[in-house]
């Protein structure tokens, strides 16, 4: 039998999340919450297509996401301007500053465009603290209730419902690039960029390409956010939500879209995690040790990701001295 196309199961799988949503008695903090996995899950996968299949890496990141939920709040609160519009500049604006971030990383590489993109990332976040007129500073920023066709998507169950469908959108357009030639070029530039300049792959117009897509994913993602929690201030966007995102593409699986949204599903449920730990739920940031744990144990016995776990451990019982699966997209 014929398996079925991988953006199906998004689909249906998709289609079933939200069923259960609107079936089952789950509480409204706790759709709250998987609404916020599958608003980081959006950025995962934008971050996905920049390190796992570009092979380059973003330590500012959080700066796109914070972007574009104070575009977004900007445009609809201030501006007066349908959330749609809101979202689609989230999208757009952030793709102007991954083309400079993209310029930066046409001369650096490994460590050194890590540490650029750092202080890329901060330089933002204090551009944020000072930009009162746009961000209004420490004071935060308020968005409206996102509105719909005359419907206000309220936080529980309706507001889950639209990440979720902007989550398998995400998903699916990420499957048709990684699938194109333009997907395939960034794997040749990941796996040997001077072999692929060789090849004659403009490795200048990919590197663009994939920090613009990766951008544009962030600010969709941070625009969801903003109207979920209808406020913000620049603390939030700092280093810590970018290695926040570096954390879920390796827990969940590099070059894996559902990894992607596997890893964001672990890092923002382990704090909830560590609080029902007796162990743990005493000790300052004890998140973060967690999260420190899970990420060493990830790298050193499942390389792969979580995502891989279910293979691996299917071709471990099939075959004892099967190795580790192959990449899954």
């Amino acid at each position: 039998m014929r398996k079925l196309d991988k953006r199906i199961w998004y689909i249906l799988i998709g289609l079933a999340i939200i069923a259960f949503a609107w079936l089952s008695p789950v509480k409204k903090s706790t759709l709250i919450l998987l609404t916020s996995v599958g608003v980081y899950g959006i950025a995962a996968i934008g971050y996905n297509i920049l390190l796992g299949y570009s092979g380059q890496i973003s330590l500012g990141h959080a700066a796109f996401i914070g972007l574009g939920a104070y575009v977004s709040a900007y445009v609809t609160h201030d501006m007066g301007l349908p959330f749609w519009v809101g979202v689609l500049a989230a999208a757009l604006i952030p793709i102007l500053l991954g083309l400079l971030l993209g310029g930066v990383a046409l001369r650096l590489e490994g460590h050194y465009l890590a540490i650029a993109t750092l202080g890329f990332g901060v330089a933002i976040q204090q551009t944020f603290k000072v930009l009162t007129g746009f961000t209004n500073g420490f004071a935060g920023k308020i968005a409206p209730t996102a509105t719909i066709l005359g419907l206000k998507l309220k936080s529980g169950a309706p507001y889950f419902t639209l990440t979720v469908v902007v989550v398998v959108v995400a998903a699916i357009l990420a499957h048709n690039l990684i699938h194109s030639k333009t997907g395939r070029a960034l794997i040749a530039m990941r796996d040997a960029e001077h072999a692929a300049q060789a090849m004659g792959i403009n490795v200048v117009k990919y590197k663009l390409i994939a920090f613009s897509v990766s951008a544009a994913y962030a600010g969709v993602a941070g625009a969801l956010y903003m109207h979920m929690v209808k406020y913000t201030q620049p603390d939030v966007w700092g280093m810590v939500l970018s290695v926040n995102l570096l954390a879920m593409v390796v827990i969940g699986g590099l070059t894996s879209i559902g990894g992607s949204i596997l890893g964001a599903a672990v890092i923002t449920l382990l704090p909830h995690v560590a609080l029902e730990i007796p162990l743990l739920k005493d000790i300052n940031s004890s998140s973060i040790i967690l999260t420190g744990l899970v990420i060493v144990m990830t790298i050193r016995f499942l390389p792969g990701g979580v995502v891989r776990l279910g293979p691996w451990l299917l071709s471990k019982l099939s075959k004892p001295g099967a190795s580790q699966p192959k990449e899954v997209a």
